[in-house]
């Protein structure tokens, strides 16, 4: 899979510079110390070009990612060699192919009806697909998942009723499975992101500007993670979005419905409510609360009970140049009834979980990005699972984990 995609890359790369000898440069940044825009800036321009040239013919914009990573932890985890309280980025000690994303939209304008389709191909893809419920169990897949699948069109409707129907990535949260063009501002993903939300939905959702300053979205859809509906009950998905200025923006969303349980009557909800700001250009600041109830939950702690989660998470991001930008995120997460976290050995009734992390990112072209990462993770129970430098499993877990990370992504 991997050697055929490295393939693909370096077929579409050369179509791109056929095509692009012909077409105007793509503008350069600024100058930096590090930048390769004499080398690999003149790949971009070809790729740049030859893409424009292809969604010209086709009618269709494409984009995409090449997206390569490591993360090391210094608990040295084994027997399994995951680290705790992560997903996308759970593989210790390893350079691991996150992902190759294709993505195809076409706008509404030439139809009336517009679409958005993207898929993952790579560790991102498999761990996507793991998550979701397409069969009647969770099991290993494959590594390759089509994220979003949907169509849209507008009724004209006063401002215009917006319509998107398929499968779609979640509105809750600050974080995203990162999109071309769009990636969140540190490597990993936080507490938030992985346990208090779902990541997608199979539905429909209605979408009506009532203001300048507020919009509203609201629809069906069949529930977290679960395209296929195992309980025949769709849940409610919608919520407000607010612009009272230009430079502040907040998003509250809510989802809730039945969702799968030991016994009936397992009405499960989550709200999350972002707030975004941006005071000064390079400057901006992002803050979230997250709330979650279930009832009849499942739970390794206390058997079958009413379960709670929430949790508060922040993000400052500054803009040093044009190439280079640090963000700082800070987090900490509750989960008292034992719902939401996976457990480890000497895990406590209650868990609080925190951690900081400092990303830095620099741009060595326009489509050639890299971002290193140092995190710390703290807990007020041992469920950081450890090991020795030798492998060995050193039974079981402590209270706090640090781990460095490091990421190349290609953008087309």
């Amino acid at each position: 899979m991997k050697k055929s995609l490295v393939a693909l890359a370096a077929i579409l790369a050369l179509v791109g510079y056929s095509a692009g000898l012909r077409a105007q440069e793509v503008k350069p940044l600024a100058p930096g110390w590090l930048s390769l825009d004499s080398s690999v800036g003149r790949l971009d321009s070809a790729i740049g070009n030859g893409k424009g040239a292809l969604e010209k013919a086709l009618g269709i914009s494409i984009s995409g990612y090449l997206d390569t990573g490591w993360t090391f932890s210094t608990n040295h985890p084994s027997n399994p060699d995951y680290i705790s309280g992560r997903y996308f980025d759970q593989d210790q000690n390893k350079i691991v192919f996150n992902g190759f994303n294709i993505t195809l939209d076409k706008p509404e304008q030439d139809w009336g009806v517009g679409f958005h389709l993207a898929g993952d191909f790579g560790r991102t893809g498999e761990l996507l697909r793991e998550a979701t419920l397409w069969g009647k169990t969770l099991k290993k897949e494959s590594s390759a998942e089509l994220r979003e699948a949907f169509v849209t069109t507008t009724l004209p409707v006063g401002e215009g009723i917006g319509i998107k129907g398929g499968l779609f990535t979640t509105l809750l949260g600050t974080e995203i499975i990162p999109n071309p063009g769009a990636f969140n501002d540190n490597i990993s993903r936080s507490f938030l992101f992985n346990f208090s939300i779902p990541f997608r939905h199979l539905g429909v959702l209605f979408s009506y500007p009532v203001h300048k300053m507020v919009g509203l979205t609201a629809g069906l859809v069949t529930g977290w993670d679960n395209p296929r509906d195992n309980n025949t009950t769709p849940a409610f998905l919608g919520g407000v979005t607010i612009t009272p200025t230009e430079k502040i923006s907040i998003f509250s969303n809510i989802i809730a419905g039945e969702e799968p349980g030991a016994t009936n009557n397992t009405a499960r909800m989550a709200w999350a409510t972002v707030a975004t700001f941006n005071p000064i250009d390079p400057l901006a600041l992002s803050l979230e609360f997250t709330y979650g109830h279930q009832r009849n939950a499942v739970s390794t702690l206390t058997g079958t009970n009413d379960a709670d989660w929430y949790g508060l998470g922040g993000i400052v991001s500054y803009s040093w140049t044009d190439r280079f930008t640090t963000a700082l995120r800070g987090e900490w997460f509750a989960d008292p009834d034992g719902a939401r976290l996976p457990r480890f050995a000497n895990s406590p009734t209650s868990i609080n979980l925190g951690e900081f992390t400092l990303t830095g990112a620099y741009k060595f072209t326009k489509m050639l990005l890299g971002r290193i990462e140092l995190r710390q993770d703290f807990a007020d129970g041992n469920i950081f699972g450890i090991g020795d430098t030798t492998g060995r499993a050193n039974n079981p877990s402590n209270k706090s984990q640090t781990t460095v990370g490091m990421q190349l992504v290609y953008q087309f």
